[in-house]
Parts: structure tokens; C-alpha cells; sequence
């Protein structure tokens, strides 16, 4: 990539031993492992400003990046760099995704605090000159061995085809993309198919000691989700399955998102779960026509 001249002044905070969480100014966050012998990036976000750069300032060492999900706002900025690996199932998805899109949603993120963020949306937010990355196969149980820290990537689908999830082993955390969040949306396949990858993520607990997810909005940087997170989302994808659930409609989002259509939802504590009616069961009527985030 050419002299860019745009931000990498992103928000980031170093949690465990080399281990550091990246904050794209409250849109998305990267995670960056460092080994003995070779780093991790594990998500591009929604493409602001030379997130190469900020990695680069940070170690030099040969990197693996890795993408949990083909949204848009976890491979924005996936052509900064040489090679990628993302799962077979989510590389229909454009890298990255449409620009227009990219801005609006990244300006409704920054009009919670009033706009007040170190970078230009009309330049640090851009179409990519650089050329599509070398993209790899991602797949179930697949280890990088980084030098004295192996990390294994792990199906999850339901938020997208294809999901993943990545275990740390050397300092006991689970990186979950948005298979995991307070405010979670299985749109992508049937409730009843991704139930049992949860119980999976939750099956795998003696291993990890946090949970972080792709956004950090609902816990502070550098911070695990509440152990309440994921036995909440079983707790309600079962309710889904059983027909005992109770569905509330809540308006998306708020203000320059409020013409999205409502959505169908189902509560538990502090967990908010989307999801389609008519895809609850493998093989329901209709496929749900979330679009991501």
C-alpha cells in the first residue's frame, strides 16, 4: 500500500501478555496476538483509517490475519494486507463492503458521543487502492501455531454462515467475532441449527477464563462479556426451539437508524436475541433477511 496519510491513531489497550485489543473508535475491535515467532490479527473492522500501520507500531513479526465473519465492519480493511483466511461459507461477501454503507453506519456510531473521533469519514473511510488479499480456507478445528501460542478456530454459525470463533490457549480467552453478544441476531441460519455451536463455546469453558466479542459496546475495552452472556443465549435459543418464549418487538436502533424495520426479539437479563420466526426450526419457511452488523 502507498503512503496512506490516514489515522492510526486507534484507541487500544494491551489486557494480557502480549495480547492487545484494538478499538476501530467504538465501530469494531481487532484483536492482535503476539507469539515467539509469527502475530495474529483476528478481524479487519469496518475499514477506517491504516489499521496495517497501528499493527505494525505495535510488532514486526510475520502476521496471520483472520477474518471471524464476512460482514462488513469485521473486513473493512482486509486489503491492507497480503493474505486472509475466512471460512468457504462467507466468501461470497464483497471485501470490503459498499462504501456508501460503510460511512452511513460508521456516522450513526459516531453521533453517540457527538461526532468527537480523530478521523476523517471522507478520507480515512475510502475505497481500498490496494489489490484483493490472497484469500484461505478457514475451517473447524484449524490450529496457527504463532511460536508457543497455538490458537484454534472453531465453526459458530448462526450470526453468519460462517462464524468462527478462535481459542487462545496461552492466555485462556475465547475471541467470538459476533457469535456472542447482549444484543445478538441468529439471522444467518436456523436457531435450531446454531444452538448446539453454543453449547459448544460453552462446553469448551475449562479452556478460556473471558469471552471477547467483536464490539465492545456492551463491555469496556480490554474487558471479557459478563459470564451471564452465553448461558443467557442458550437459555433463550432453547425457549425459541420449545415454543415458551415471549417475543417483543424493538424498534432498530435510534435516531438516523430508526427507519430500519423493527425487530422480533426475546429478552433474558441483560441479552436481547433476534431472530426470524419463520426460521426458528431447520427446514422453517423463510430465511431471515438480516443484512449483518
Amino acid at each position: 500500500m502507498k503512503e496512506s496519510g490516514l489515522t492510526s491513531l486507534y484507541p487500544m489497550v494491551q489486557f494480557k501478555k502480549d495480547t492487545w485489543e484494538i478499538d476501530e473508535f467504538d465501530v469494531a475491535s481487532m484483536f492482535l496476538l503476539i507469539g515467539s515467532e509469527k502475530a495474529m490479527l483476528i478481524d479487519c473492522g469496518m475499514g477506517i483509517g491504516d489499521l496495517k500501520k497501528a499493527v505494525r507500531g505495535i510488532t514486526d513479526k510475520p502476521l496471520v490475519v483472520v477474518i471471524s465473519h464476512g460482514h462488513l465492519d469485521h473486513c473493512g480493511n482486509a486489503r491492507q494486507f497480503d493474505d486472509i483466511w475466512i471460512s468457504p461459507a462467507d466468501q461470497d461477501q464483497p471485501i470490503p463492503g459498499d462504501l456508501a454503507r460503510r460511512r452511513r453506519d460508521t456516522w450513526c456510531i459516531a453521533m453517540r458521543t457527538g461526532g468527537r473521533y480523530p478521523y476523517d469519514l471522507e478520507t480515512d473511510l475510502r475505497e481500498p487502492d490496494e489489490p484483493m488479499p490472497v484469500i484461505h480456507d478457514l475451517t473447524d478445528g484449524m490450529e496457527f501455531d504463532l511460536g508457543g501460542r497455538i490458537v484454534t478456530a472453531y465453526d459458530c454459525p448462526g450470526h453468519s454462515p460462517g462464524e468462527m470463533i478462535f481459542l487462545d490457549h496461552a492466555t485462556r480467552s475465547l475471541f467470538c467475532g459476533d457469535a456472542l453478544n447482549y444484543n445478538l441476531t441468529i439471522g444467518a441460519t436456523s436457531i435450531e441449527k446454531a444452538l448446539p455451536y453454543l453449547r459448544r463455546m460453552e462446553a469448551l469453558g475449562s479452556e478460556y477464563d473471558g469471552i471477547y466479542n467483536g464490539h465492545h459496546d456492551f463491555r469496556p475495552l480490554g474487558a471479557p462479556l459478563g459470564s451471564d452472556c452465553l448461558p443467557n443465549v442458550i437459555d433463550l435459543c432453547g425457549q425459541l426451539l420449545k415454543g415458551t418464549y415471549s417475543p417483543v418487538t424493538v424498534p432498530s436502533f435510534w435516531g438516523p437508524w430508526s427507519g430500519r424495520p423493527d425487530r422480533t426479539m426475546v429478552c433474558r437479563g441483560r441479552n436481547f436475541l433476534g431472530y426470524d420466526p419463520k426460521h426458528i426450526h431447520e427446514g422453517g419457511e423463510g430465511e431471515s433477511s438480516y443484512e449483518g452488523n
